[in-house]
This record gives C-alpha cells, structure tokens and sequence, in this order.
C-alpha cells in the first residue's frame, strides 16, 4: 500500500524515533511511505482550551497538507493527535476532499490490526522481555482499540493482538489497566498537582509488573509517564508500540 505518513508536532519535537521506526517498520512490511510537506499541529491544545478561532488555521493547514495527496492510508503514530485531527477536520471543514482526508486517517495500531495485518513470518528477531501495556485514554475509548473496562460488551484488545505476534514478548498489565496516567493534555498544566499524582501512581504501577519497559500507543502519555519514571528512579523504561515492532522485523 501506499502510505502518507501523518507524524504529529510532538512527535517531531519531543519523539522523533517514534517516526522513525514508524517510517522503518511500514517499509520493512512492503509499504511505501511518503512524508507530506507543510504538516504542522492537529490543534488539540488549542481546541482543548476553548480557543477555537485559534484551532482553526492551523487545523485547516495539516488538512490541505493531506488533501489531493494519492496514497491509499494516513497513518499516524499518536492516538490524540489522530482523534484530534479527525474531530477538527470535522469541524473546519465539511468539503468531500476533507472527508476524503478524514477517510484515510488511521492510527499505527489501528492500521496494523484492521487494514493490513502483519505476517507473522515477517518477524526477524525475538523480542525477549516482558512489558506492561499502557492503555491510553483517547485509543480505546475515543477509536476503540481496545475494550474499556467500564464496558458491557465483549473484551476485544488491538493492541495485545498486535503485540502478542512478535516472538518472545511476554504481556502484562497493570492494576487498574485503563486508569488515566493523569497527561490529558493541557490538563497537565492547568491541574499539574493533580496530573503528577495520577502519573507517579500509574508509573509505580507498572513498575510493579515486574516488566522492563512500558509500551503503548500515544506517545504525550509515554513521555508524561517517563517524568514519573524517571523522577521515582523505577526500574522500568517506556517503549512506543512501533519501537517494539520495529525492532522485532
């Protein structure tokens, strides 16, 4: 397939290797991958504020970043940046070319799970470690990749289903395993001592597995959780979903 590659401002700035092993892995699956020129921010921290006119341009110019671009999937490593992009693209702009857009827009997991699943023959090396997947708000509750545990339906889990075909990874979860790690955002900066105590609990916890790394889909909750990690010394490290796969192709 022929892929767009939609890589977030946060991502660029704070996880850049997060994009590249996105990039590596989608090509050692046989994908080509273009990189669209003049992306910029979803407008999530702006939208997130009440600051909607301010949402507004920025929005619109990732839009027409992607519009008229060929490619048959715009996949993004970052879950809220996606579910930003697409809830904006759907206020901003009605036009068939922006639904066009909004169409193609997947999520890594997302993407690996629903539209071109892996071959499980295509893994290279083992992935020998035990990790505690982080379940972040935004994925399973906003585009359903995993079941919340509020739920009535049946128990359905993307990203352990991605995870679990590379060879040698051993899967755990922590207590509570879809309890907020506390980011949410500008919510870190407009109730910072609540966020911190969400953050250093929800590190302990997977600590407590046992695991060496945390591994999950949306890089701001990893980087909020490496804080704690690092600050209470806890011997575990944070991994994105794609630095797992990549590194087992």
């Amino acid at each position: 397939m022929k892929i767009a590659l939609f890589t977030p401002c946060l991502v660029n700035q704070f996880v850049p290797e997060v994009a590249v092993a996105t990039l590596e892995l989608l090509e050692k699956l046989g994908h080509e991958v273009i990189l669209p020129a003049d992306q910029t921010c979803c407008g999530q921290p702006m939208t997130n504020s009440g600051c909607f006119d301010a949402a507004r341009k920025t929005t619109l110019k990732l839009l027409n970043a992607f519009k008229g671009v060929e490619c048959d999937a715009i996949v993004c490593p970052a879950a809220s940046c996606l579910v930003a992009a697409k809830e904006n693209f759907h206020e901003f702009d009605t036009s068939p070319e922006a639904q066009e857009v909004i169409n193609k827009l997947y999520e890594l997991t997302e993407f690996l799970h629903d539209v071109a699943p892996i071959d499980p023959s295509l893994f290279k090396r083992p992935f020998n470690h035990k990790v505690s997947i982080h379940l972040s708000c935004h994925g399973i509750r906003m585009l359903g990749l995993a079941s919340p545990s509020e739920s009535m339906e049946a128990p359905f889990n993307k990203v352990e289903a991605v995870l679990s075909q590379v060879p040698g990874i051993e899967i755990v979860y922590p207590e509570r395993r879809d309890e907020c790690c506390g980011f949410g955002g500008t919510f870190a900066m407009d109730e910072g001592a609540v966020s911190a105590k969400m953050g250093k609990d929800k590190a302990v916890a997977h600590a407590e597995t046992g695991a060496m790394y945390v591994v999950g889909f949306d890089p701001s909750c990893l980087l909020h959780l490496d804080g704690m990690i690092r600050r209470q010394l806890l011997p575990i490290q944070t991994r994105h979903i794609a630095q797992v796969i990549n590194a087992a192709l």
